[in-house]
């Protein structure tokens, strides 16, 4: 029996494995193929053919945490794929920037706040560079965002890659699921941090200097 569901590869992080997906899977198969493949440390453009051979020629979207989103932007750059999620991903030392810049398809880009791995300064730059992106900033949450805050942004991802993606409304999906779906409506505010969020306290005081009081 043909599955003509809309496939998602979910590329994981170096040092981890397929099950850092675990959280994710069963809420992503209510309306999409998953494919989760085991990448190797240091895999390169070995692990990046392999990834392109098990798509072919499908209309796909890619998920990468990490290492697994510099992949996955490799993937992009190309216009491989039809959305691309990121998370905590450095930006990739192999694809061009003008590369990320011409990403024309739908990129979401979460991240902890408090991740020391790969900065969120790295997702202002991915936000600046690549021009369809939107980006979400989780407070209180470091670089393993998988692990930290599946139970939020795992249907974050479902309703992005329903919208963006699949290009359904919350309506239809809800009238047409025959399958699992998860409850409500998840609304999403996704902001960029304010530019005062990292200065030094005497700088943020230089930032909020009223007008009135510099005129003076």
């Amino acid at each position: 029996m043909s599955d003509d569901r809309p496939l998602v590869v979910l590329l994981h992080d170096e040092g981890r494995g397929p099950e850092q997906w675990r959280d994710f899977v069963p809420l992503l198969e209510s309306r999409f193929r998953t494919i989760a493949p085991a990448l190797a440390t240091g895999d390169g453009d070995g692990g990046l053919a392999r990834v392109r051979e098990a798509i072919g020629d499908e209309r796909t979207a890619v998920i990468g945490h990490g290492a697994g989103g510099a992949l996955a932007q490799a993937l992009a750059a190309p216009g491989a794929v039809d959305a691309m999620v990121l998370l905590d991903a450095p930006i990739a030392e192999d694809v061009d920037r003008r590369a990320l810049a011409a990403i024309d398809v739908p990129v979401l880009l979460l991240w902890g706040e408090d991740d020391r791995e790969v900065p969120v300064a790295v997702a202002e730059e991915l936000n600046d560079t690549i021009p369809t992106s939107t980006l979400g900033v989780l407070p209180g949450c470091g670089h393993d965002l998988t692990d930290e805050a599946a139970a939020t942004i795992a249907p974050m991802i479902l309703e992005y890659l329903r919208a963006r993606y699949l290009g359904l409304s919350h309506a239809e999906v809800h009238a047409g699921a025959g399958g699992h779906t998860h409850d409500g409506v998840v609304r999403i505010q996704l902001e960029r941090r304010p530019p005062w969020v990292d200065l030094a306290d005497d700088e943020r005081d230089d930032w909020f200097v009223d007008d009135d009081e510099e005129d003076g």
